[in-house]
């Protein structure tokens, strides 16, 4: 069995169409779902009645990464499947995936994603540190903006199963078993950055992580959907980056990305004076803020 674990955080139509995705492509596979629902304000209970068999663990928000191991917590399955809720699945592809994976060892399997016009979405990256984050930045400027030819040959380079150093939590695949031994996403990160880390977690004990073309999912991508991708998500990129160079970086990746940081957003302050500028610009130095505002 595998287990869908999709977290609800203020994307409720959101995630009742990708909850009717799931249960409407997926049939060649047994399978689970299970919503980690972090707005306990908005209710779900409803679609109990749609999906048989659907749990729902209403959950404080602690973030990202605790949401989803206590999701892990209570999955039956023998693969765990990380779905965001921005998601729509437009075909079955389970059993396939099993059939390449299920005598191979391997750390986190990411799935191919596509943006709502049809296009390939990036969703693999370099092993973070300052100089790959430069070239992982780079990368996502073309995809941003729209470099047709850049973006076809990346497609045309990931057409099949390819080894990555991390993907993105979007849309992400382990054993169980897996998961444990490297005790779940770390609830430090609170959001952003837990995908790098479990990934790189998994490096380090000998694991590969891979990319898996052979699906069909949109993602709509949260942080253009969700009203909350403000000044307080933004500083938690920021934070969970920092955390993440103090967890798996040397000392001069970790000066060379305060440097760069308190520069940048010294210089935003300055011309700006918006508090977010502000906030991370003490971040480089080590203050952290109590209160995202």
């Amino acid at each position: 069995m595998i287990s869908v674990i999709i977290i609800n955080y203020k994307q409720k139509s959101f995630t009742e169409d990708c909850i009717k995705s799931v249960y409407d492509k997926f049939a060649s596979y047994p399978f689970e779902v299970i919503i980690v629902n972090n707005s306990p304000e908005e209710s779900l209970e409803h679609m109990k009645t749609e999906h048989p068999g659907l749990k729902i663990i209403n959950n404080e928000n602690r973030g990202y990464s605790q949401a989803n191991n206590a999701g892990a917590e209570s999955a039956s399955g023998e693969y765990l499947f990380f779905l965001n809720a921005d998601t729509i699945i437009k075909a079955d592809f389970l059993s396939s995936f099993i059939d390449h994976f299920k005598n191979k060892e391997f750390g986190a399997a990411g799935l191919k994603l596509k943006n709502p016009d049809g296009s390939f979405q990036l969703s693999f990256w370099k092993e973070n540190n300052f100089f790959n984050e430069i070239k992982n930045k780079s990368e996502e400027d073309k995809f941003r903006n729209k470099d047709s030819r850049y973006i076809s040959e990346k497609e045309k380079e990931y057409s099949q199963v390819k080894e990555v150093d991390w993907v993105t939590g979007a849309a992400m695949v382990m054993r169980k078993d897996v998961f444990e031994k490297v005790n779940g996403f770390d609830d430090d990160f609170f959001l952003f950055y837990e995908d790098a880390d479990i990934c790189k977690r998994l490096n380090d004990i000998g694991l590969k992580n891979y990319f898996y073309p052979d699906c069909d999912i949109i993602h709509y991508k949260g942080e253009n959907v969700n009203s909350e991708f403000q000044s307080g998500t933004y500083y938690y990129s920021k934070e969970s980056q920092l955390l993440y160079y103090e967890k798996h970086n040397n000392l001069f990746n970790n000066l060379a990305l305060r440097s760069y940081l308190f520069v940048k957003f010294f210089i935003k302050y300055i011309f700006s004076f918006k508090k977010i500028n502000l906030k991370i610009f003490l971040l480089a130095l080590g203050i952290k803020a109590m209160i995202i505002k």
